[in-house]
């Protein structure tokens, strides 16, 4: 088996050489109108009888190419690229001379971490060594500390990325949630696809799955994972990681001598239940150390709990302090053994009460309106020499079982949402399933469940309860609707543009032909990929091939291709005039397709365009076209309420109410 060059990772070009065989280049084979980027003037074309200077950051990744120069000689075309094609109105043979080209270069986008400068390439700019632990000069009197920030402070070491603690996937705003340092991922050469077929909605009859819908959110909501330099007393050293405090002030001057440090970043509600721990690594001689709360505007050099908007539970006498001077009993003093002791602090924000725990056991809940109103910090205080401490928010396991007392928690919330009376029930309970049935009904026939939509409307019967305007034709319309869907999730977009325009005429001419154009696009698309499975057979089965069945196989090909060729260029004719913005960009994106030979092995924005999920989603689009064709909504009403729910909770999450990060309905309803 003859082994072909690797694919460049831009869009390909002629190659050098005398070879007659063409190279499928877009603007070869079909022009393309509508771009409106004007291109500046064509530099110096470079012989390819040269070698050629070319800069890589990666051989296997166009998007991550360095500075590091490479040499390439001229290559032959690949074996790929060596048939010739004739079609009416084209010509793809390439001239005997050999050819000229300006290599074309794909950019990454600059905030791609690959396009940033290599080590090499950075010599404009140097970054300094990490700073060891800031120490103030002992015996030095100490000043009273104000909200300003701390004198010379530079920037901390970038803190090891760790994914969200495992406590966390209990939010139904997880998704949004992420720490502070989240893992820098090196860019994919091939985007992953997901390979989905139909799913069969009964034994005997296909249903159009419903379709998924994107849970990525352009905003993201980060957690506190490290102790502030900015925001910290002049006598407290913080490590490099952000974890450690260690108290490096004199100790002479009582109440002066506090010092506390907060969080970079406030604690968001969306998480429902924070938590973190802190290791008492020394407590000094009295272990004057406070564990808990604040506010961004408590001053620095008070222990939290003396001052308003911040509590603390205080190790050296055992009590908890809200904004006092005089603390409450509530646990035990802080110790400090050869393994240490270890404090965990957490905020439920459905109750906005804090918990402490002790060595792993809890000591109970404590204080009340923790943070409802403000921002809220996790924030310590030490206050003699030789105190200090390691907090955990996340980067270890914790000593605490804290994952099972959130989800403790979070049936807990959903039992009280799913008891809480609303203002204006139905009627009698008769009306209520009534209700619910037809919901249940309209979802089932939306989406093409025949027979389990028969079936569920006999119970109803059965069960007495009133079905009005849902029987007459449904059966023969469901069956319709989803033999057209079910065509193009085939592949078969001639058969279904043909029972379309037979059942639902006015579907492929509304909106101005908008869907037409989008199924006809889809036929291009299936017409290169079958060009593309017939090119594969010939690649695996060449060594085996007899010479007669191996030149049949390459004339399938040839016509394949071509085929897929002319008809791109009626597409073009049809709908070159159209300048619609969606006409315009759904054309090049498919027409951008021919630059290679397998678009689902190329992965990213073109395996998208080519992929089984792109038939699913204008199978669902015909669908939903079909329906408001018929008077009927596009979405079934159930999709409706559960969407417009889903987006309430996202919303009220965001905007800071705590109890909404356990109303999960996905897990609840869909995953459960």
């Amino acid at each position: 088996m003859s082994t072909r060059q690797s694919r460049s990772g831009s869009i390909p070009t002629p190659r050098a050489g005398s070879s007659t065989s063409p190279t499928r280049n877009i603007e070869s084979v079909i022009s393309i109108p509508f771009s409106t980027y004007n291109a500046p003037p064509p530099r110096p074309r470079i012989s390819t009888a040269q070698p050629i200077s070319v800069q890589y950051r990666n051989s296997d990744d166009p998007r991550a190419r360095r500075s590091n120069p490479a040499s390439l000689p001229p290559t032959r075309s690949s074996a790929a690229r060596s048939m010739s094609y004739s079609a009416p109105g084209i010509s793809l043979r390439s001239s005997s001379r050999p050819s000229t080209f300006e290599p074309r270069i794909v950019r990454a986008d600059s905030a791609d971490p690959a396009c940033l400068p290599s080590s090499s390439s950075a010599s404009s700019f140097s970054i300094p060594p990490a700073r060891p632990r800031r120490t103030s000069a002992a015996g030095v009197q100490t000043q009273r500390a104000t909200l300003a920030p701390a004198a010379n402070v530079t920037v901390p070491a970038r803190p090891t990325p760790f994914t969200c603690p495992a406590y966390l996937e209990h939010s139904a705003l997880r998704h949004l949630l992420q720490t502070e340092a989240p893992p820098v991922l090196p860019p994919s050469r091939k985007a992953a696809v997901t390979r989905r077929s139909p799913t069969p909605s009964d034994s005997d009859d296909d249903g159009s799955p419903p379709p998924r819908r994107s849970t990525s959110m352009s905003m993201n909501i980060t957690i506190p994972t490290r102790w502030s330099e900015r925001h910290r007393h002049e006598t407290l050293s913080i490590s490099e990681d952000g974890r450690d405090v260690t108290y490096q002030g004199a100790s002479c001057n009582g109440e002066k001598d506090a010092a506390a440090v907060r969080t970079t970043n406030p604690i968001p509600p969306a998480c429902g239940i924070y938590y973190y721990e802190v290791e008492i690594l020394s407590k000094g001689n009295k272990g004057h150390i406070s564990i808990g709360f604040a506010g961004k505007d408590v001053r620095i050099s008070r222990l939290p709990g003396w001052e308003r908007d911040s509590w603390g539970y205080h190790g050296d006498d055992g009590c908890s302090f809200a904004a006092e001077k005089n603390g409450t009993p509530f646990g035990p003093k802080f110790e400090c053994k050869s393994t240490g002791d270890i404090v965990g602090c957490g905020i439920d924000f459905s109750t906005y009460q804090a918990f402490y725990t002790h060595k792993g056991r809890m000591i109970g809940s404590v204080f009340k309106d923790v943070g409802k109103h403000f921002e809220l910090y996790p924030s310590i205080g030490l206050r003699h020499s030789g105190e200090a401490v390691r907090a955990n928010f996340g980067q270890a396991p914790f000593l605490f079982p804290i994952d099972y007392y959130v989800h403790q928690q979070r049936v807990r919330n959903w039992s009280n949402i799913m008891t809480t009376p609303i203002g204006s029930p139905p009627n009698t309970e008769q009306q209520t399933k009534a209700a619910l049935d037809k919901l249940v009904l309209a979802y089932l026939a939306h989406h093409g469940y025949a027979k389990t939509a028969r079936a569920f409307q006999k119970q109803a019967a059965a069960d007495d309860v009133e079905m009005d305007g849902t029987t007459a034709g449904m059966d023969a319309e469901i069956d319709n609707r989803m033999r057209i869907v079910n065509f193009v999730n085939q592949g078969d977009i001639d058969s279904a543009l043909q029972e379309t325009e037979r059942l639902y005429p006015g579907v492929l001419g509304a909106d101005e032909g908008l869907m037409r154009f989008k199924l006809r696009c889809r036929k291009f698309v299936e017409l290169l990929l079958r060009a593309t499975a017939l090119h594969k057979r010939m690649d695996e089965d060449k060594d085996g091939m007899e010479i007669d069945e191996h030149g049949s196989i390459k004339a399938q090909v040839e016509r394949a291709l071509s085929q897929a060729i002319v008809y791109g260029q009626s597409l073009l004719s049809d709908y070159e005039s159209d300048k619609r913005p969606e006409v315009q960009a759904l054309f090049t994106r498919t027409v951008s397709l021919v630059a290679w030979h397998d678009p689902i092995e190329r992965g990213g924005i073109t395996a998208q365009v080519a992929g089984p999920e792109a038939r699913t989603e204008l199978a669902n689009e015909l669908n939903q076209a079909i329906l408001r064709s018929q008077g009927q909504p596009a979405n079934p009403a159930l999709e409706t309420v559960y969407r417009h729910t889903s987006a309430c909770i996202h919303q009220l999450g965001i905007s800071g109410v705590g109890a909404a990060a356990f109303a999960d309905m996905r897990k609840e309803f869909i995953d459960a």
